[in-house]
């Protein structure tokens, strides 16, 4: 006997982000970290998603996500332990994230997603954070702080740690 296969539900678990930087503490927004199959932090609820702005660093976020986002940034690289070969498209969208983030224009919210919010949100949440003027150590501590075990990948650890605003000086 032949059986059909179960059709795609298109059944997820939400994405999960946790909160780098409180609503009004750097910048109007709330700046998050997470992943789109994380398993550790804060549900990201649908419907938040409508004021909010989204980087993408995997493209694993789940589409009704990508058609809801007030702003949706695709900035897909490697979780390699090297220097990204789009070092300079990921310093760029971080620049002129944080610009944004300073005018009237900004979201509600920022969340900063790749597959499992360790490595690529943390480089990317990093260097925004960097060019909103914290420091390297700060940066990392409160990316640590939010998301234990993030930035294990080293190279871009040493990205954030040592960047400076506009990536001048890594």
């Amino acid at each position: 006997m032949i059986e059909a296969v179960p059709r795609n539900t298109h059944h997820y678990d939400p994405p999960r982000a946790n909160l780098l930087a409180a609503p009004g503490e750097l910048v109007a927004a709330g700046i998050w970290m997470g992943g789109a199959h994380s398993g550790f932090g804060h549900p990201i609820a649908l419907d938040s998603i409508d004021s909010a702005w989204v980087i993408d660093c995997a493209g694993d976020m789940p589409l009704d996500y990508r058609n809801r986002a007030a702003r949706w940034f695709a900035r897909v690289f490697a979780d390699l332990d090297a220097v990204p070969s789009a070092l300079d498209a990921i310093r760029q969208l971080a620049s002129d994230v944080a610009a944004a983030l300073t005018t009237e224009a900004a979201p509600e919210h920022l969340y900063i997603v790749c597959q499992y919010g360790m490595n690529r949100s943390g480089l990317v949440s990093g260097l925004i954070l960097r060019e909103l003027g914290l420091p390297g150590a700060e940066t990392v501590a409160r990316i640590l702080a939010a998301r234990p075990g993030a930035l294990s990948n080293q190279a871009f650890r040493r990205l954030v740690e040592h960047s400076t605003v506009s990536g001048v000086g890594v």
